[in-house]
């Protein structure tokens, strides 16, 4: 990991904390910018270069734009502003819901391990149903979409509420419920993922992502803490319906956007069938060696981070208990330290479109996170109790930062690369990652019986280590990876697809506004190529 690179982080990472040397001072970006026509030899916009140039930033130098303000650029679009509200409102009521429902589940059986059933119910249908749901996603409008899936919710949520409170539920409503939520979640999260890029400028991209992550960090705060303590008065079918108001909070706040340029397909395109296009998902993202990478990095890296978040309660309770007996404040301050530094990372990574050297920066937060982690698994042996605790904390903050570095970027990447016809089901399979997270918490849990939860954590961060070593030692595009500002536009997508439907403009005319060029129907997938430019594939 080249020094630079690691200075440069801190010093974003200072910057973005600093609200004193933002005062006074704000964004005032240019709406009336050319997009440049690409000459002979260079590389298309936004491709992804190894050891190469990479698309080259546009618009006012970064000293005009390194404002405290510039982190919340993307929300000046109001279309991405109310979908960042209605998703934060969406996912403020998902943990709600997560905290409800275990609460529920032992309240009704006095197990465990209809706890686990229950969290299995919620996880596997995002493993298995994602694909499929990408598949609708890349059929369908999308803004359509989001609003009957999250009316689902909704509704299955109000059933519950129902149920509750009127004394009826039995533990396989519970779990019905949780196998429901989870195909729906599955459904909805790909169109999610895949609709930010109509809603931004091509430039805000990144931005607009770590937004959203911080949004979605900032429930994880909130939610569980607001669900628990709404229990007491309200009882828990009370809170159910708090989470239905919030779940079609969502669903409102979506209608406001618009309804061109939500459906992936262009007119022309040849119909093809279901299977087919399942197929060609799979296809599309086995054909290239990188993206392949890329993918794979967002699956495995929930595997090591989410048990070190599933084995809080075994450090609460065993490690930290004499400091913290009563009501388990120990577990909440440690989950808090989770959500706020996936909060603070969110924010670091809205600074950070600017880093070209893109594999290097995932490495880093890749192997800060596994870094942080090992140091939080050891506090306990060689700090005294009240330090120990309060350090673990600060690692746990850390660790989390750099996961989110890693987790945006990957995104991105991804993001800014992927055709328009393939978005949904490339982003179902970054979905299929809250799927792989069970399946790293059995054997972490086993070994956290058996050995302790400091050396179960500690042997996971390494094996982490060892894959992050490994996969960047073999992949020279991956160590090389370099992906500079997308340059400037001066609209959305979605909003240049209202013009040109509305006969104001041309197709050709909405291609340079947003500074895109069209992709065809069967693009070629993304490569890394060489920086001589004569398009030969880095080794």
């Amino acid at each position: 990991m080249p020094s630079r690179t690691a200075r440069y982080l801190a010093q974003l990472l200072a910057r973005s904390v600093s609200l004193a040397t933002a005062a006074g001072r704000g964004l005032q970006p240019s709406r009336k910018v050319e997009a440049a026509s690409p000459q002979a030899g260079d590389a298309p916009k936004g491709q992804i270069m190894a050891g190469g140039m990479g698309a080259v930033p546009d618009g006012p130098p970064s000293s005009q734009r390194s404002s405290f303000w510039r982190t919340f650029e993307s929300l000046r679009e109001r279309d991405y502003a109310w979908y960042f509200w209605g998703n934060t409102a969406f996912f403020m009521a998902m943990q709600m819901n997560i905290v409800v429902r275990g609460f529920l589940a032992y309240d009704l059986t006095d197990s465990a391990t209809a706890l686990g059933l229950v969290s299995l119910g919620f996880a596997l249908p995002m493993l298995f149903v994602a694909p499929l749901a990408g598949v609708v996603s890349d059929r369908v409008n999308k803004r359509n979409l989001i609003m009957v899936a999250q009316s689902g919710t909704g509704l299955v949520n109000l059933a519950m509420a129902i149920l509750v409170m009127t004394g009826v539920i039995e533990f396989w409503h519970l779990l019905v419920a949780a196998v429901a939520t989870g195909c729906i979640m599955s459904l909805v999260m790909p169109a999610r993922q895949a609709i930010i890029p109509a809603l931004v400028p091509q430039h805000l991209l990144m931005n607009a992502i770590s937004l959203q992550m911080g949004g979605m960090n900032l429930t994880r705060i909130i939610g569980p803490t607001l669900g628990g303590i709404l229990i007491a008065p309200l009882g828990v079918g009370g809170v159910y319906l708090v989470t239905v108001a919030l779940f079609f909070i969502g669903v409102v706040s979506i209608l406001p956007l618009p309804r061109h340029g939500m459906v992936s397909r262009k007119e022309g395109d040849a119909a093809t069938g279901f299977v087919q296009d399942l197929w060609g998902g799979f296809t599309y993202v086995a054909a290239d060696p990188l993206f392949r990478l890329l993918i794979l990095a967002a699956l495995l890296m929930p595997l090591f981070m989410f048990p070190v978040q599933q084995l809080l309660p075994v450090f609460a309770e065993d490690t930290f208990a004499d400091m913290f007996v009563a009501e388990g404040r120990g577990l909440g301050l440690l989950m808090g330290a989770t959500g706020v530094g996936g909060l603070i990372g969110a924010f670091v990574a809205t600074n950070m479109s600017e880093v070209r050297k893109k594999g290097p920066l995932m490495g880093f937060g890749a192997l800060f996170m596994s870094g942080c982690f090992v140091v939080f698994g050891t506090t306990s042996l060689w700090l005294p109790l009240t330090a120990a605790f309060w350090g673990a904390a600060v690692m746990l903050i850390l660790g989390n930062v750099g996961a989110m570095i890693f987790q945006v970027t990957n995104n991105t990447i991804i993001q800014a690369n992927v055709p328009d016809e393939y978005r949904g089901r490339v982003m179902s399979f970054l979905m299929m990652s809250f799927g792989t997270m069970p399946l790293g918490v059995v054997p972490v849990a086993y070994a956290a019986d058996r050995w302790g939860a400091p050396a179960a954590t500690i042997g996971a961060q390494l094996i982490a280590v060892a894959a992050v070593v490994l996969m960047f030692g073999l992949s020279k595009r991956l160590r090389q990876l370099e992906f500079g500002s997308l340059e400037r536009a001066e609209m959305s997508p979605a909003q240049a697809a209202i013009l040109v439907a509305e006969g104001k403009i041309s197709q050709e005319e909405a291609d340079r506004l947003t500074g895109r060029a069209r992709p065809g129907a069967t693009p070629a997938p993304v490569t890394a190529t060489a920086g001589r430019g004569d398009g030969q594939a880095a080794g």
